[in-house]
């Protein structure tokens, strides 16, 4: 029963990697899980695998989704820094 237990928390530690760099949200979901079961039954080595696997994915998923929260303020932030520029250009002009 531990080897089984062992081998889908690694699982799912594989697929939260494999969608830590497209899909968050599923890495999330799968890496939490992963990490909960592998911590109950952290005595074996193949668990300590899984546990880490778990921890990188979500730290990867954490750094994409902070790096797409910041493009996004970027994008579609206040448009000061434009209104700034043309006013700048106006006054050039003149």
């Amino acid at each position: 029963m531990d080897k089984k237990v062992c081998k889908a928390s690694l699982v799912l530690g594989i697929v939260g990697l494999v969608f830590s760099l497209f899909a968050p949200a599923v890495t999330y979901s799968c890496s939490v899980t992963g990490l909960a079961i592998g911590v109950k039954k952290k005595d074996t080595h193949k668990c300590s695998a899984a546990i880490a696997l778990n921890i990188v994915a979500l730290v990867i998923a954490a750094i994409n989704s902070v790096c797409a929260v910041v493009m996004t303020l970027k994008m579609f932030g206040k448009d000061e820094d434009k209104e700034t520029a043309v006013v700048v250009e106006e006054k050039t002009e003149e």
